[in-house]
């Protein structure tokens, strides 16, 4: 008996065991990890991709790349030695752009040029950001791609071309490094924003209890319900129909987290509104628990619809009978 218990224990225990981490960044699983960040797998994948290409440049012989030399080696070593599960999504775009650049100085003269056509193709179309033509003289681009075209080109030549490569990336790479920063910034302040509407919510709907009649908590709970309803469905429309950028997406995340607190909020004010009889919107009652909800979802849905029954209540009307035309022609004097 001991033997059988043995015996499958042994066998369970060889076919769980982990496969061996690939510790050569050239093999290409070596920066496959699990991520539950898309956009960090994007950036891993981008990484192998230029690790991959970075392999097949340096088959190339040391002649057919002039610009390649042992410093040029050693930066692309220092550059791979990064452990894949300590990069973050900051952290691996940097790793790819830098290898980016380093693959202008690791290949030949047909490589340099496959980027500059690629670039003036690029130039070309309207949509995309950063292109040559924003940063670099278009001539000059033109004038570097006509270079290859009278045959072989100096080491003088494609080390111009390559230094002009390297500053178009590095200005994309600092944009792209700024837009990044101004998402995350963005969370922090929507995220440190979240408690305090959520206070704020939980003061008035409170105040509205204690000021107002005993059944009113009901009507409270289903305008912030509504609200926040209106609010999240708009986020998700927005989400499937309108945001198609990365950078879009990035951004929207941590406004999505607050938006159902601010529908909760607006649908809260517009029960001031219904309540208070300072707008009548069409023949529903503000009594009603069908209108109450009905606007306040539409409140919640629609930032010009709550903007609009806000700028109603605010903005006093020119033909208002209780304004004198003293006070109309000159408004200042409703201040004094």
């Amino acid at each position: 008996m001991a033997a059988t218990s043995i015996a499958p224990r042994g066998w369970f225990s060889r076919r769980h065991r982990p496969f061996p981490v690939p510790t050569d960044p050239f093999v290409p699983c070596f920066w496959e990890r699990n991520h539950k960040s898309p956009e960090l797998a994007k950036a891993l994948s981008v990484v192998q991709g230029y690790v991959a290409e970075a392999r097949n440049l340096l088959d190339l012989d040391d002649d057919h790349a002039p610009l390649r030399t042992a410093d040029v080696r050693q930066r692309l070593r220092d550059l791979l030695a990064r452990d894949p599960n300590r990069l973050s999504i900051d952290s691996a775009w940097e790793l790819a752009n830098q290898l980016k650049r380093e693959l202008l100085v690791l290949g030949d003269a047909s490589y340099v040029w496959t980027q500059l056509e690629y670039e003036s193709e690029r130039d070309k179309r309207r949509e995309k950001w950063h292109r040559w033509g924003d940063h670099l003289p278009p001539g000059k681009l033109q004038t570097l791609i006509e270079a290859r075209s009278r045959g072989a080109v100096d080491v003088a030549t494609q080390l111009e071309a390559v230094r002009s490569l390297r500053k178009l990336y590095e200005l994309r790479a600092e944009a792209g490094l700024e837009r990044r920063a101004r998402a995350a910034q963005k969370c922090r302040y929507l995220t440190a924003l979240i408690p305090f509407l959520l206070v704020l919510l939980a003061a008035m709907s409170t105040t509205i209890y204690e000021v107002g009649q005993g059944g009113i908590w009901k009507e409270v709970c289903l305008a912030a319900s509504a609200g926040a309803l209106g609010a999240t469905l708009s986020g998700i429309f927005r989400v499937r129909d309108r945001l198609t950028e990365l950078d879009d997406l990035r951004s929207f995340w941590p406004a999505m987290r607050i938006q159902p607190l601010i529908g909760a909020t607006a649908g809260v004010f517009t029960l001031l509104i219904l309540q208070s009889g300072a707008v009548k919107l069409g023949n529903a009652e503000g009594s009603s628990w069908a209108a109450t909800a009905l606007f306040t979802f539409m409140a919640g849905f629609s930032e010009p619809f709550f903007l609009g029954l806000v700028q109603r209540i605010a903005v006093v009307p020119d033909n208002d009978p209780t304004v004198d035309q003293a006070t109309r022609t000159n408004p200042h004097l409703a201040d004094a």
